[in-house]
């Protein structure tokens, strides 16, 4: 793929309304300032003790702002790209509180009955079942997963386990 083809496929990605809008400005110190206060909230609120309100706090400066490139699945019939924000936004603004709410949800999502790992979990669940011959193995390809779970039900869902309100 060459470089007018990979920027017309980020372009393409960028225009999906769908699952991105256009912003007038960066929104790297506001979004910082948004982390902060939510960090004294918790704080506050005996959610986070001194330790973990320091940890979280701290942030590299100046803010880096996360960069959007896109990984081509060169596997597809036609290229197409996933689209990718930088590294977990490392560096960011919101790059530890992100690590800190990933160690609260990872108890959560292996716990679940349909936790599969990895591609060698998945293949050694499937040797593992016994299925009669109408049986019809099918994969799915999810696109935009994350960006269509509506946000009202993902937080209820997430709050559930620790019993939190969502306020």
């Amino acid at each position: 793929m060459d470089k007018n083809d990979k920027i017309q496929e980020g372009q393409v990605q960028i225009d999906d309304r769908d699952n991105y809008k256009p912003l007038d400005k960066p929104i790297d110190k506001e979004t910082h300032t948004m982390v902060s206060q939510l960090i004294s909230k918790l704080h506050r609120g005996n959610y986070i003790d001194d330790m973990t309100r320091k940890w979280l706090s701290q942030t590299s400066n100046p803010l880096r702002i996360p960069e959007f490139y896109t990984l081509t699945k060169i596997h597809k019939p036609t290229l197409v790209g996933r689209p990718i924000i930088s590294i977990s936004g490392c560096s960011g603004p919101t790059e530890r509180i992100s690590a800190f709410v990933d160690t609260l949800l990872q108890p959560i999502s292996i716990s679940q009955a349909s936790y599969i790992r990895d591609t060698t979990d998945t293949i050694n669940f499937i040797e593992k079942k016994k299925v009669n011959k109408q049986t019809f193995l099918v994969s799915m390809d999810l696109r935009s997963l994350y960006t269509n779970i509506p946000q009202e039900e993902g937080i209820t869902t997430v709050c559930s386990p620790y019993k939190l309100s969502q306020k």
